[in-house]
């Protein structure tokens, strides 16, 4: 009988259309989900709950369990996490976590809901694998996908490796090559190396960074990025690169803090503490990302105490890529 009615609920909503529903609170964290004639439902996949009043999702879970004898048509859903401390109930309807249901439904941006291992996802929905200051990487791209700007290219070799070049060097003659290997990716934190060497052969002159970011998320809108960058330069002082182009001059800490708009657009800011000057400085940028494209524009600066406009004092952020 608890199941008629809240078939009938679902059935009769204006709004939401699932095929399958929460059957019932099988405790704090998990539920039970009746998935009727639904295909997909698998375990280890990932899944959205919907209120069955409207489009509003309520949490995000994984199926844990489909071979469940004293519950046959139904899987168990492990929760792990509730949006905006939202109140489940039974008859909400439940969806596979897919790219495709963002758009049809219009669910707001949540870090929790990024995914990835397609190159055809869009690139909203994934984790940023550039934030475009302080030439900071992000996490991998997808295999065979790549990310293309005015200022480097980076591409995909695996759902583990990545290779990347710096355009500014390559163009002031610097050979030079990087690469990025993602260590461990959870949904408690994600971490990954990357490094690159560059030399001149007219100057004998070469350059070699190491760095990383682990990422911990910190709810369903935030996530903090802990970076650090060691650079090498024998001839730091006459170095062309980074002396004239301003690039790879210092090491440094950072900690960039991402807010994901409704919109899923993203919001980066954060301190950073310059390693050779022993100042603190920051960045404040926002991004705009669409299918392909993402543009990006903010302010930052090495040392917050100098308060001039220029490379030394405060000065513009700007990228414009695609990621395909």
């Amino acid at each position: 009988m608890k199941l008629f009615f809240a078939f009938l609920f679902v059935l009769f909503s204006t709004q939401v259309f699932s095929q399958a529903i929460v059957y019932s609170l099988h405790s704090s964290t998990e539920i039970l989900v009746e998935v009727f004639e639904a295909e997909g439902f698998q375990t280890g996949k990932k899944v959205v709950v919907l209120s069955a009043k409207e489009d509003q999702i309520m949490a995000i879970g994984k199926i844990t369990d489909t071979t469940l004898e004293e519950f046959p048509g139904k899987v168990k859903v492990k929760i792990e996490e509730v949006v905006d401390n939202l109140l489940i109930l039974e008859g909400d309807g439940v969806e596979l976590l897919d790219y495709e249901l963002f758009r049809e439904k219009k669910i707001p941006g949540f870090t929790s809901l990024t995914i990835g291992g397609d190159k055809k996802i869009p690139s909203e929905y994934k984790d940023l694998a550039y934030f475009g200051v302080f030439t900071s990487d992000g996490h991998n791209l997808d295999a065979q996908e790549f990310l293309i700007s005015p200022f480097q290219m980076q591409y995909g070799i695996d759902d583990k490796w990545g290779l990347k070049i710096v355009n500014a060097l390559w163009l002031d003659g610097y050979a030079n090559v990087g690469l990025k290997r993602q260590i461990f990716k959870n949904r408690f934190a994600k971490l990954t190396l990357n490094g690159l060497g560059a030399y001149k052969v007219q100057d004998q002159d070469w350059i070699a960074q190491l760095g990383g970011v682990m990422t911990l998320p910190v709810n369903s809108k935030y996530q903090q990025h802990l970076m650090f960058t060691g650079t090498f330069d024998p001839q730091y002082d006459d170095a062309k690169a980074t002396k004239d182009l301003h690039l790879y001059r210092d090491s440094d800490i950072r900690s960039i803090t991402e807010y994901m708009t409704s919109r899923w657009n993203r919001v980066l800011y954060g301190p950073v503490y310059n390693v050779e000057l022993q100042t603190f400085g920051g960045t404040i940028s926002y991004m705009w990302i669409w299918s392909t494209l993402h543009a990006s524009l903010g302010i930052a600066t090495r040392d917050i105490t100098n308060l001039t406009f220029g490379p030394e004092g405060y000065y513009y952020v700007y990228d414009l890529f695609w990621r395909f």
